[in-house]
């Protein structure tokens, strides 16, 4: 009996002693979310109504583990991410998944900083590079000026060595005074048939009030070299805001992207994990989820939802947005955007859209929100040779309204 005494104290100091130790080492991080979506779809060349309306939640957990100077191990896991009611008897977390976003080693010595893991890069403003994989990344520091250069495994195409398919690349980020830039190259091989290079820059400044940013895309190479279709990209965004008070901000966007009537836009390289749609950035964090407009660089895909437009997204786009927000006080935010885009090239797709959103942000406990948002999508897909060879005739009408709300927990 003695013994089991000094055991039961030993397992109370030890549940005691842990919870310091493990919090001097391990910083965590996270969000819980639970939301609700609404979509009423009505394109010309579908006779149905599309509407849907669903929930769905995730649970996400970010940490790091302090393993000593300088080395440290990062991780994130998502759980329970699913539409309600897509599990079995129990709830959609009873599927059997979790997900692991992050799971990779840090290394810092002095100006070196070496991560290797599973690990996200994105490059530029408009996410040119945008990948989540598992790879090599350096950061080398020349002074105030960093060096970042990357290598990912994207696919080992079931382990054949002469087919795996890389994504890799280069940045520099130098600032000049007030301007902050960055100038990167990067590309991305199947080992097969595609083979594509981007180079870019983008800059943003801050001149006490307004903000100008900008970046310029190229993309050139291979995307299918067998069947002889070239890679091509040239776009380019610029974005200016100004706060007219520390409550209102507004500000406007201009997009343009060539289109191409024989060849593959590329708009991005990677595997799109974090996704860029500034159509519907409103201030809430319902945008680029399950509604969505698309990107702005390719008007086609801002209805990519609408069957037809599947054949058609290398038109380009040219296009615009104006945006604002508004805090109303300490616990709320109103933010609304309206754009309007066209294609650019024509023989692929004559498309014409309107965008509206409008979302606000209320702070309802600490560190817990309830958001909401609005949008429409109004346009004409009008008839050229490139419709007609889908089967449609005379121009399409089509129109989208989206809706999602949320109560979101952060910790």
């Amino acid at each position: 009996m003695k013994l089991l005494k000094v055991a039961v104290a030993a397992l109370v100091m030890a549940a005691m002693v842990t919870p310091v130790i493990a919090e001097d080492r391990l910083s965590l991080n996270g969000e819980m979310r639970v939301r609700g979506w609404h979509v009423d779809s009505d394109p010309d060349w579908n006779d149905d109504d599309d509407t849907l309306t669903w929930g769905d939640q995730r649970l996400r957990i970010g940490g790091k583990i302090a393993v000593a100077e300088g080395v440290s191990i990062t991780f994130r896991t998502d759980i329970t991410e699913s539409n309600w009611g897509s599990g079995n008897t129990f709830g959609s977390g009873r599927t059997g998944v979790q997900q692991w976003d992050r799971a990779h080693i840090d290394l810092v010595s002095g100006n070196f900083h070496l991560r290797a893991g599973q690990q996200y890069v994105a490059y530029g403003m408009t996410y040119a590079v945008d990948e989540q994989s598992n790879g090599l990344a350096m950061d080398y520091y020349f002074g105030d000026t960093p060096l970042n250069v990357f290598v990912l495994l994207d696919d080992d195409n079931g382990g054949k060595d002469q087919t795996d398919a890389f994504l890799f690349g280069a940045k520099i980020a130098p600032k000049f005074g007030d301007v902050a830039t960055d100038f990167f190259v990067a590309g991305r091989d199947d080992g097969e048939e595609e083979n594509v290079m981007l180079v870019g820059a983008d800059m943003k400044a801050d001149f006490g009030g307004v903000k100008l940013a900008a970046e310029i895309d190229y993309f050139d190479g291979d995307a299918d070299d067998a069947a002889g279709v070239d890679a091509y990209g040239t776009q380019a965004m610029v974005d200016a805001s100004l706060a007219a008070s520390d409550a209102f901000t507004v500000g406007g966007q201009i997009f343009y992207a060539l289109g191409d009537d024989e060849d593959k836009q590329y708009v991005s390289i990677g595997n799109g994990f974090g996704g860029w749609d500034p159509i519907a950035d409103v201030g809430t964090s319902l945008s680029n989820e399950q509604i969505t407009f698309g990107s702005p660089f390719n008007v086609a895909s801002i209805t990519a939802y609408e069957e037809p437009t599947i054949g058609l997204t290398s038109a380009g786009s040219i296009g615009g947005r104006l945006y604002t927000s508004f805090k109303a006080g300490e616990d709320l935010t109103f933010g609304a955007s309206a754009g309007y885009f066209v294609s650019e090239e024509d023989k692929i797709a004559d498309v014409e859209v309107m965008a509206l959103a409008g979302g606000l942000v209320y702070k309802i406990m600490e560190n817990t929100s309830l958001q909401l948002q609005l949008q429409y999508a109004d346009g004409t897909l009008n008839e050229t040779a490139a419709t007609r060879s889908l089967g449609l005739d005379g121009d399409q009408d089509f129109d989208n309204f989206s809706a999602g709300t949320g109560l979101f927990v952060k910790f």
